[in-house]
Formats: structure tokens, sequence, C-alpha cells
């Protein structure tokens, strides 16, 4: 999982609307006419954008919503992160056959199906979106809709990667990120993994009813338990309980004035949005007060 920095997770940069970014995208000639004899420019587009903060970003347009994205341990997200018509071939109708293959620890050794092992082959770092084709096809008639969901993204990226740096210390250096977008323009699934392939950050991994993101605190705690008493995680460095630190200051600065509920809405991939913000509290402050 990626080094925190700046330009990717700053407050200032992602929990507001990119207007610095438009107007710097608005200066390039990405496209040109003549109205009346006066220059025209096109507004860039999300993809557009995003690859200009995120230059190896995978786009991707098609129907992403469906439910086994959280709950199956073999859904292939590693697809996500390939260009090419694959990942829609593959995933956009994706059924499970079987049982839910486990995914966990048993006696302290990580035990996980191929589909969760070959996020190991993804490039650390890599990050990817699925836009669905109602929400591209706004976009393309509304740029000021598609900066709207260019701040969803945006500031999923920087929450979840503070949250997790926060949770487990040193556990975002090559954490790689995606993310999809429904057809009423939210936020429908996410998922996070380590470069290793060992960790997957927000599928439930479970069939049952439970909310998907109190099995993901359980997780975190079972991994976190794990990378002290088998070190299956690198050893905490200095640096690390540095960059903790740093990423709860991030996390309060997010968390405070509403800024996420304005950009996030009521829901995040069917949760409340307040639930949501409630789980990563506990998970980082233990319930009490954001300091």
């Amino acid at each position: 999982m990626n080094t925190l920095t700046t330009s990717e997770s700053g407050i200032m940069g992602t929990a507001v609307l990119p207007t610095s970014l438009m107007m710097d995208l608005a200066a390039r000639p990405v496209g040109q006419g003549q109205t009346g004899g006066v220059a025209t420019t096109e507004a860039p587009s999300l993809e557009t954008m995003l690859k200009a903060k995120y230059p190896s970003i995978h786009y991707h347009v098609f129907d992403a919503s469906s439910g086994y994205w959280r709950t199956r341990n073999d859904y292939p997200h590693y697809l996500l992160y390939q260009d090419g018509d694959k990942a829609k071939e593959t995933l956009e109708n994706w059924q499970p056959t079987g049982a839910n293959p486990f995914y966990g620890s048993i006696d302290g050794r990580f035990t996980a199906p191929k589909e969760i092992r070959a996020l190991g082959n993804v490039p650390p770092g890599s990050k990817a979106v699925v836009i669905h084709p109602k929400v591209q096809e706004r976009m393309e008639q509304d740029p000021a809709y598609a900066q709207e969901i260019f701040a969803k993204i945006d500031t999923w990226f920087a929450f979840d990667k503070a949250r997790n740096e926060a949770i487990l210390p040193g556990s975002t250096w090559d954490m790689s990120q995606a993310v999809a977008i429904g057809e009423d323009g939210n936020l429908c699934n996410a998922c996070s993994s380590s470069g290793g392939g060992e960790i997957t950050c927000s599928k439930s991994g479970s069939d049952d009813e439970e909310s998907w993101w109190d099995l993901r605190m359980a997780r975190h705690a079972e991994f976190m338990k794990l990378a002290v008493e088998k070190q299956i995680q690198r050893r905490m460095q200095a640096s690390d309980l540095l960059s903790a630190s740093a990423a709860k200051s991030r996390l309060a600065s997010m968390m405070n004035g509403g800024t996420l509920r304005a950009i996030f809405g009521d829901e995040i991939a069917g949760v409340p949005t307040e639930t949501v913000l409630a789980v990563t509290q506990a998970q980082v402050w233990g319930g009490g007060t954001i300091l």
C-alpha cells in the first residue's frame, strides 16, 4: 500500500471540489472550437481529471454494483487493475459457484482463495474506478456533475488510506484501491488491498447479514494481532508511528465539520455514511472524541 503523500491524501486537496485542478486543466488544450470568433475550451472529463492526479489509474465504464463485490471472497477484484474489456466482460454479470471460500487465519496462518492472492500481482499503489454507464452519460453532458463524481472518488481514496494507516501503522505503503460509482452517482462498492494480497479491507468475506463495516473492523483486529504475534507484516518502525499520527490528524480534519457527509451523501456501498464514520471513529479513537 502506497506511502501517504500530500498530493494524494492531503485534506485540502481531497475534501473539497477540485477547483484548482479544474482551473489547471481548463488552461490546457483539451479541445477547442470557435464560437463567434472566440476560442472555447472543453471542460475536462472525469477520466482526464483522475488521470491528471493518478496517471496510472484504470478507468472502466460498466455496472459494478453487485453485492458479490463485498460478500464473496472469490470475486476477482484483481481484474479491476487491468485495462481493456476483460474486467467488464467478467465482472458485470459475475455469479458465484459453490460455497464462499474461506478467507482469514487458521492457527495464525493466512488462508485465502486464489482470487485474493492474485491481488499480489497488482502493482503497488494501483488505483481503479468503475463508472455506471448512466453516470458516464450524464457527466458527458454536465461538467459540474463530473466534478462532483471526481470529489467523491478522490476523497474516498484519501479517507480510506488515512483510516487504514491510522488503524495499522505502516500498512498503506503499497495499498491498492478500487471504487465503483453506482447509477445514483454514489459509491456503491469499494475495496483496498495490500501488495501481497494478504488483506482486503472493504469486503466482508461473509454471507451473513452483519454490516461489512463491522466485519471489516473485526478483520483488522485479527490481522493487527497477527502482525504483532507472528510478524506477518513488517515490524513497525518509528516512521510508521509518525505516519499513523499524521493519518489520524488528516482523519480528524476530514471528519470534523460535515465535509465527508456532504461529499459522500447519505450512503457508502449501502451503509449509512454516519455508520461508516462512527465505525471509523471506533477503530481509530476507540469511540471517544476525535482529537
